[in-house]
């Protein structure tokens, strides 16, 4: 069979599912290597690594927006309506969002730090890692920073005596900072003062303890972190508040003084109305208290310099009839003297940002105002908060104020004409009366005057007295606008390590490090690793697969004949018997492309396995520059091929038979002349090779690499057979581009490939239908193989 020339390569285009699995599974045991370790690696990190805990909480905010309006203003109604529509348009938070926004604070969040002190942070040292302890530390710790942005620094902590000696050691983990103090004693750090207290907590005698001192900004941005308040379904008004921690007890403690002082801040809103209303009746009160002594000091001069001693019993008569105008004109005094105030207190521009006291209780719709306004100038507290003031909301917000502020004056006003018409016409009645009791003395006149006087001033004093009570009673009464209704509680299991996730990862990095190392290697190198190394590039017949072997020289075929590569061999042969076929005393020739290929490992072996098949076989040593194959036989090269063209003796006296392989001659290849290519063109060459064919059965040429020099090409004129070796993990893959070329230009004929040194645990596959561990026990006879080419 000749195959002077390549036909046009061309891939399968079908997927091979075996074929691919197969590149992979024969790397077993780096997938077991690789399981095992990553195993062990997720297995520690599981056992070492720092739980996570998620805490949870929940708030439920009532809506307690205000329905009041002014009935009698239009215009208020119509700018309220207007702004309503203009909410909308500008997508106003509603009052969870708000107070949502509340909770995330850094307000909140500092007043959470500085009443839990958690910016000192206590710990028992591990080998590995150290343990956070939370309420249970044997000692307590007192700092004050130098500063408000000292960094993280961590002490360590001895007691001496299990602290029983009253004393301990401080220093740093640099040893820049170290000192002996007894307990209770105040010492200068760099990052601050230090007082150091015992506990009642027992001390382990085995442990080592540390602390470490924070920053307040340092430790909200770390809480910031972990912390998540949301709101879990948009048509309720509840705020979820999520916190992750790795000491249980202590993110309880953060969730829950978190909400502590959001109550607090929620309860202090509240309570600003009351506040302002008593701070306002109090100065009335202490006004209205002075007025009404001196009243009462006048009426006691008076009676002094008229030496009146019983002037109610004489006017008995004048103050029955006139009792019932005084009454209703105290009481038109009082509510003018109200009215006025209030109205002072709202035309004041200091009082814009703060509420109205609520002093009038007889006028609805001023008391609707009233509520409606103080609602509003919470609720613009409230935005300042998230905020700025220029921002559209805001803006929206004051307009709100200024017009329901302008409704509520103008609503006074109204009243304060009222009351001074009621007033004037109550004067005039008085005066009626007057004039009928003209002949009442003058001094008890003036009596009247001044008991009216202080009448009105004590009814004024009263009143301010209920008021006060009455919005004492209201103050104790108001309630936080928000309930707990799931209280912080920290998960059974830690959320991280998810021993599950972890252990799924690991099996899965298991397989995909060695899968990535074997196509990195496969992309990567550069040597013949797999049989579609070969195939996927050329069309040439791969003839024979050699298998690895440990040994040197040629195989013992009665010791090792049922080995694996001695099948190998076998079946190398029975395919040459094929090739050889009608060819009476075949010449076969054996290159490679460099030296260490297995050139004479080949040859030396092919031709063992035809002479055990009962040939006559000559194996003959061609690589003339750098010959192996005597040494390796172990036969003198002194004399052969060389001796025998420059020389005239008959070639029976170069050839030597090999004792240990019967039915082997062998050929050296003599001493190197200085004329070696113009031996390999002697007209001795055609003569000598006919010679040889007429005595031996079978003629194995060992030559040197033809990717080195040319003496194969030269010699491959008189082969019948050319076999080119190429090594597993050793031959390059542009070799083949090489072979390739020797064919299509047409320098190498009759071209067959020989695979050399296949070891058992790489990704080659052998294309004969068995595997590598062929030998007793699987089946063999002596029947030959079929042979067959394989081509793409």
């Amino acid at each position: 069979m000749d195959n002077n020339s390549i036909r046009p390569f061309k891939k399968d285009e079908d997927f091979d599912i075996k074929k691919l699995l197969n590149k992979f599974l024969v790397r077993w045991r780096l997938y077991l290597f690789s399981l095992a370790v990553i195993l062990i690696l997720a297995f520690l990190f599981i056992h070492y690594a720092t739980p996570y805990y998620a805490v949870h909480a929940q708030v439920l905010i009532e809506n307690n927006d205000s329905k009041g309006g002014s009935s009698s203003s239009s215009s208020s109604f119509a700018q309220t309506s207007m702004l309503a529509d203009f909410s909308g348009l500008f997508d106003m938070q509603s009052n969870v969002y708000n107070e949502m926004a509340i909770l995330n604070t850094q307000d909140l969040l500092e007043k959470t730090v500085n009443a839990l002190n958690l910016y000192i942070a206590y710990y028992k040292k591990g080998d590995i890692k150290d343990i956070e302890i939370y309420k249970k530390s044997p000692f307590k710790v007192e700092f004050i920073p130098v500063s408000d942005s000292i960094l993280l620094t961590e002490f360590d902590i001895q007691l001496p005596n299990n602290g029983k000696s009253g004393k301990f050691k401080l220093g740093t983990e640099d040893n820049s900072f170290n000192v002996s103090a007894n307990f209770g004693d105040t010492i200068n750090s760099p990052v601050g003062k230090l007082c150091i207290t015992q506990t009642n907590m027992p001390i382990d005698e085995e442990a080592t303890y540390s602390f470490s001192v924070n920053s307040v900004d340092a430790v909200i941005t770390a809480i910031t972190k972990d912390l998540l308040i949301s709101i879990p379904d948009d048509q309720t008004t509840v705020i979820q508040i999520d916190y992750n921690t790795s000491v249980p007890k202590k993110g309880e403690a953060i969730v829950d003084q978190l909400i502590d002082e959001y109550m607090e801040r929620n309860l202090n809103e509240k309570n600003q109305i009351s506040d302002s209303t008593i701070a306002f009746i109090n100065s009335r009160i202490g006004l209205v208290s002075g007025d009404l002594s001196g009243i009462e000091t006048d009426i006691e001069h008076f009676k002094r310099q008229n030496n009146l001693a019983d002037i109610d019993a004489q006017s008995q008569v004048l103050i029955q009839n006139t009792s019932t105008y005084y009454q209703r004109l105290n009481e038109v005094e009082v509510q003018v003297n109200v009215v006025k105030t209030m109205l002072d207190y709202l035309m004041d521009e200091q009082n814009n940002h703060r509420p109205v006291p609520a002093l009038l209780t007889e006028d609805p719709n001023f008391l609707a105002l009233m509520q409606q306004y103080n609602n509003l100038v919470l609720q613009r507290e409230r935005l300042s908060l998230t905020v700025k003031e220029n921002n559209p909301l805001a803006v929206n917000l004051n307009a709100q104020i200024k017009n329901v502020r302008g409704d509520l004056i103008k609503s006074l006003q109204s009243q304060q004409k009222a009351m001074e018409i009621s007033r004037a016409k109550l004067l005039q009645q008085n005066n009626q009366v007057a004039g009928a009791i003209q002949n009442v003395p003058a001094q008890e006149r003036q009596y009247v005057d001044l008991s009216r006087e202080k009448d009105v001033k004590q009814a004024l004093y009263l009143y301010l007295l209920q008021k006060k009570e009455e919005t004492s009673i209201t103050r104790a009464s108001n309630i936080p606008n928000a309930s707990i209704i799931q209280v912080p509680k920290t998960d059974y299991l830690p959320y991280f390590p998810n021993k599950i996730l972890i252990a799924a990862a690991a099996i899965l990095l298991a397989f995909i490090f060695p899968t990535g190392i074997i196509i990195g290697q496969q992309i990567l190198s550069n040597k013949i690793i797999m049989r579609e190394d070969i195939t996927n590039v050329t069309t040439i017949p791969i003839i024979a697969e050699v298998g690895h072997y440990d040994g040197s020289g040629i195989l013992n075929l009665k010791e090792s004949g049922r080995s694996a590569v001695t099948e190998q061999f076998r079946v190398f042969r029975t395919n040459m018997e094929f090739l050889a076929k009608g060819k009476g005393s075949p010449l076969i020739l054996v290159t490679s492309t460099m030296s260490g290929e297995g050139k004479s490992f080949t040859s030396s072996n092919l031709a063992a396995v035809y002479a055990y098949s009962g040939k006559k076989v000559l194996l003959m040593e061609m690589d003339l520059r750098k010959p192996k194959l005597s040494s390796m036989l172990g036969v003198s090269n002194e004399t052969g091929f060389t001796s025998y063209i420059i020389g005239d003796k008959p070639i029976n006296e170069f050839i030597t038979s090999l004792p240990k392989v019967p039915n082997v001659y062998f050929l050296g290849s003599g001493l190197v002349p200085p004329n070696l290519a113009e031996l390999l063109m002697s007209e001795k060459l055609p003569e000598f090779f006919a010679e040889l064919r007429s005595r031996f059965d079978i003629i194995i040429m060992d030559t040197a690499p033809i990717g080195v020099v040319t003496d194969a090409q030269i010699l491959s004129q008189f082969a019948d057979i050319n076999l080119y070796v190429m090594r597993q993990g050793y031959s390059f893959k542009n070799s083949i581009e090489f072979v390739n070329e020797l064919v299509e230009s047409k320098r190498l004929n009759k071209l067959y490939l020989v695979v050399n040194d296949v070891k058992k645990s790489s990704n080659y596959r052998y294309g004969y239908g068995y595997g590598y561990g062929y030998g007793y026990g699987y089946g063999y006879t002596d029947k030959p193989k079929k042979f067959k080419l394989f081509r793409r």
